[in-house]
């Protein structure tokens, strides 16, 4: 009669190995994601980044229509779509969990900023919309992206230093 005796594990190796082989990994694994997420600030930092860019883009196509060189729907589609970028930037921001009182301060005022950006957008989707040169006007839409803009680039200075 032959005994057989549970020979190495996969690719040469004891369970035992094995099994310290995962534990390392699953440590490894756990501090890369701890040590790398850049916490609640570098989110924040590439939602304020993105959403100043969007903002840009759209006064840019206000500007145009303002000179005539753009037509009112390409205006307002552009609105559109980078108000969807404030609203992707602000669900980002407003699902982080901060561990820290600061961090928490971080996501408020990102958030505050978030808000007074769509706050312009609305501002200027409205005028688009009205589109007889009256209240709100397109250059009124242009200052309170303008003033949203300003106010994401000095929260982008705040949370971007050390």
């Amino acid at each position: 009669m032959v005994l057989t005796t549970p020979g190495p594990g996969p690719a040469g190796r004891s369970t035992r190995t094995g099994r310290k082989h995962l534990g390392g990994l699953v440590l490894a694994a756990l501090a890369l994601l701890t040590g790398c997420s850049g916490g609640t600030s570098q989110s924040v930092s590439t939602a304020l980044k993105d959403s100043s860019s969007a903002v840009a883009t759209a006064r840019i196509a206000l500007r145009q229509d303002m000179d005539g060189k753009l037509t009112r729907a390409a205006a307002s589609t552009t609105l559109d779509d980078e108000l969807k970028e404030i609203q992707t930037s602000r669900s980002t921001v407003l699902k982080l969990s901060p561990a820290t009182q600061e961090e928490r301060d971080t996501q408020k005022q990102a958030l505050d900023v978030l808000d007074q950006c769509a706050a312009g957008f609305a501002t200027a989707r409205a005028a688009l919309a009205a589109n007889d040169g009256g209240t709100p006007s397109v250059s009124d839409g242009d200052k309170a992206l303008a003033d949203a803009q300003d106010a994401l680039k000095q929260l982008e200075g705040k949370v971007g230093s050390p």
